[in-house]
């Protein structure tokens, strides 16, 4: 076999013309239910969660507005409450300070009707009798927490308890000379301040011996 023979077949080969090659034609994507509805739902599930998110923003906000009403609301029932107890306890305390003060002429007049001690021995059974109704209601205001204002002779004069009626002469200033009406007190209640007679102290008056000196001199 010659040469040219040989090559003849592998030209052929080569010459001869490919068949044309076939695109894969474009299949089309058929939607998958299952997936479209998987995305429908994450769909929904996000658009609940922004709004869930939104409505905690809301609720945190209105939790923040009912919490400080709330400590604002149980700070006025305290104040409240103390106020009430401190009303009801000064009230308790100060019952009788309208009767004190209407007792009070009847205690002046067993003052006025006691500093005389009769001689006759009859009036000194009425007095003592006087005596002892005295100190009966003296005791029972006293447990009631009336204080009674009655300062001795030489005693200081408190012009927060005390009335000064007039002065007289004396050693020292503000001393108590005398104690004509007795104070009384209601717990720290002023009923009536104690009437007395309180004290100025003397200037002793310039003596006169320079110039009877001088006078002898000449």
């Amino acid at each position: 076999m010659s040469e040219n023979e040989t090559k003849k077949p592998a030209e052929e080969e080569v010459k001869k013309p490919h068949s044309a090659e076939k695109k894969p034609e474009a299949k089309e994507v058929k939607a998958n239910p299952e997936i479209e509805a998987l995305k429908k739902q994450v769909e929904e599930l996000k658009a609940k969660y922004e709004e869930a998110e939104k409505n905690f923003e809301t609720a945190d906000k209105d939790r923040e507005e009912w919490k400080n009403k709330y400590y604002g609301a149980y700070a006025d029932m305290a104040n409240t409450r103390k106020q009430v107890e401190r009303e009801a306890s000064d009230f308790k305390t100060y019952a009788i300070q309208d009767f004190a003060k209407e007792i009070i002429p009847t205690l002046d007049a067993f003052d006025y009707s006691l500093k005389t001690k009769p001689e006759e021995e009859a009036q000194k059974k009425y007095f003592e009798g006087f005596e002892m109704i005295h100190k009966k209601l003296m005791d029972s205001l006293k447990g009631q927490g009336i204080e009674i204002i009655s300062p001795n002779e030489g005693d200081d004069y408190e012009p927060n308890t005390m009335q000064a009626l007039t002065t007289v002469p004396g050693k020292e200033d503000n001393k108590i000379h005398e104690t004509i009406v007795k104070g009384y007190k209601l717990h720290d209640h002023l009923l009536r301040a104690a009437g007395v007679i309180s004290t100025i102290k003397e200037v002793p008056a310039k003596s006169d011996k320079k110039d009877d000196t001088k006078a002898d001199k000449k």
